[in-house]
């Protein structure tokens, strides 16, 4: 059972009790992504996430790595396009410990200019770093691409020029703009007992922290999309993605939509999986995927092959997205899928850390919670019907973007409209 309720600063509060773990996870989450950045702040929020860690007025960088370290546990962090999170996953008897430090980080760290500009050069490491992994940054620039003009599709890192020109003032706006209670949801899922952990969480959450306003620059414009940009590097593949876009996080459609990309290539016997690499062998990596948001979503393919199979890569990608379309697909593949996406589901709640995150992201997206045997209902409810609604509404009639890095051997190919 999933217990919700308001501090009286008014941050949100879930807790889901486990029994027979030994584990307890809590995360403070914050409503704040890289979409929330205007122009001359991309990076900032993914900055923030970083200076947390690296001190407050109790605690020096290396105690609140050492807290941690020391009882066997894990703390890390994560910026999203709309999220950002912090969470330590401990044996059951730390929890007062966890809720602590998490406290202590959103409440009293203290944003050093010398920490700043020393981290400054670990999150320029972390950008090339990431360059230099064509298979990630590639989901950036498709990211940029399909909602290009709009601050979903700003690069989460920030830019090395961005980064370079952050200033402590500068970052500690956004921060007191974003980082307030009404904007928080604290979650714990695990091992405990749930009257001790109200206890906790009253004991070191409950300071008020009021939203400072500022004469803001940010404007937000309708996204535009980029339909092919190719950057050139000498690599031994050419990774790309192809897509067009999909639907908002809360569409009705949604299962139905996760149905389609598993039957596609969300999994080893998914079509492209089968006819792409296994059939034909043009490449390793092969698979579908579908980013969602408040108010855009995006459906995209990836692949990495030669430069030689690159075409023949695409026009077979292209070829199973029109028989999707056109030929659709029969009950058997439809109950593969829906047992497929039920069996994962299951298998991922074991984990005490996705159960927090899910209670979470939940909350933040719908507002409620949404119990396992209610997804698995939504889940077997899919139907034909459904699943020719949403290949429609993804395929029919669609102009793909293309996005690709490495070298390609000759004339760039136009990428034509799926048919209807």
């Amino acid at each position: 059972m999933v217990i919700k309720y308001t501090l009286e600063n008014g941050m949100t509060v879930l807790l889901e009790p486990i029994p027979g773990v030994v584990s307890v996870s809590a995360g403070l989450w914050v409503k704040t992504g890289s979409r929330d950045e205007s122009a001359m702040e991309v990076g900032y929020a993914h900055f923030i996430e970083h200076m947390l860690f690296k001190g407050t007025a109790n605690r020096s960088a290396k105690e609140i790595a050492r807290i941690v370290d020391r009882v066997g546990g894990q703390h890390n962090a994560a910026t999203n396009r709309e999220y950002t999170c912090y969470y330590i996953n401990v044996v059951s008897d730390f929890l007062d410990m966890s809720v602590e430090l998490l406290a202590d980080m959103y409440y009293n760290s203290l944003f050093d200019a010398e920490e700043i500009e020393k981290e400054k050069n670990v999150i320029i490491e972390e950008i090339r770093m990431y360059e230099d992994t064509p298979d990630d940054l590639i989901h950036d620039i498709f990211m940029e691409c399909m909602l290009s003009e709009h601050p979903l599709g700003h690069p989460i890192l920030g830019t090395e020029e961005n980064v370079n020109k952050i200033s402590r003032e500068s970052l500690l706006r956004f921060f007191e703009t974003q980082y307030v209670n009404s904007n928080c949801v604290f979650a714990v899922a695990g091992n405990f007992e749930p009257d001790a952990a109200r206890a906790m969480i009253e004991r070191h959450l409950s300071r008020s922290i009021q939203a400072k306003e500022y004469a803001g620059d940010r404007v937000i414009v309708n996204p535009s999309r980029v339909y092919r940009r190719h950057v050139h590097r000498e690599l031994e593949q050419v990774h790309f993605c192809l897509g067009t876009d999909g639907l908002r996080r809360n569409d009705d459609d949604r299962f139905a939509l996760y149905a389609m990309s598993t039957i596609l290539g969300g999994s080893m016997s998914s079509r492209l999986f089968q006819n792409i690499r296994e059939s034909e062998g043009l490449c390793y990596s092969i698979y579908s995927f579908h980013s969602s948001y408040s108010d855009a979503g995006v459906f995209g393919i990836y692949c990495g092959t030669s430069p030689e199979s690159y075409e023949r890569a695409l026009d077979l990608i292209i070829r199973e997205c029109g028989l999707m379309l056109k030929s659709g697909i029969g009950e058997e593949e439809l109950n593969d899928a829906k047992t497929f996406m039920k069996g994962n589901l299951a298998l991922s709640m074991e984990s005490t850390e996705v159960r927090m995150s899910q209670l979470a992201k939940n909350e933040m997206i719908f507002g409620r919670d949404f119990a396992f045997d209610e997804i698995v209902a939504r889940i077997n409810a899919i139907t034909l019907d459904d699943y020719n609604r949403v290949c429609a509404a993804i395929f029919k009639d669609a102009r793909l973007s293309l996005v690709s890095i490495g070298k390609l051997r000759g004339p760039d190919k136009t990428i034509p409209v799926i048919g209807p």
